[in-house]
């Protein structure tokens, strides 16, 4: 496979993720219109709205994944989930630019904190408050990786086009 077709693949697989951020994105928004923030003593919302942010993150995590593997070729063995975002955050002179900005770097981090503690501890009494400001991380992240990632694409097209 050629390098420009190596980078439209990447672009391919990138667009089929952002598709998938959307989906995460409209079952947010309808799960919202059913079940608008009221506090209650259940926490069926919550669980759900776990689900939400977990299945978003994991969405951009395997963008980043396809772009470190197209263009560093590894990731770190220990604690490779924090690693990539670090990663993604950095500008590689003459080899990527950055693909995650400072302000979305800081809401995705949170966003992998919180699924970190989803996947390890299974306790679902979710506290409401935390819940909130969590919320409010993945409603604020979603504009901001969409325009890193287009910004990452027109990078990728203008390489594709150098090629």
């Amino acid at each position: 496979m050629s390098a420009k077709d190596r980078i439209r693949l990447l672009q391919g697989e990138i667009a089929r993720t952002l598709r998938a951020m959307d989906e995460a994105e409209a079952n947010y928004r309808r799960f919202r219109a059913d079940f608008p923030p009221v506090p209650t003593e259940r926490n069926y919302d919550l669980i759900i709205l776990a689900d939400i942010i977990t299945d978003y993150y994991t969405c951009v995590e395997t963008a980043l994944v396809r772009i470190a593997k197209a263009f560093e070729n590894e990731l770190e063995e220990r604690r490779w989930h924090a690693s990539l975002l670090e990663r993604m955050n950095v500008d590689v002179p003459r080899v990527r630019p950055c693909v995650v900005t400072d302000e979305a770097h800081r809401h995705l981090h949170e966003l992998l904190r919180f699924r970190h503690f989803r996947r390890y501890y299974f306790d679902r009494k979710y506290d409401r408050d935390r819940m909130t400001l969590l919320e409010r991380s993945f409603q604020l992240s979603i504009p901001l990786v969409r325009a890193d990632m287009d910004r990452f694409l027109g990078f990728l097209e203008k390489l594709s086009e150098q090629t």
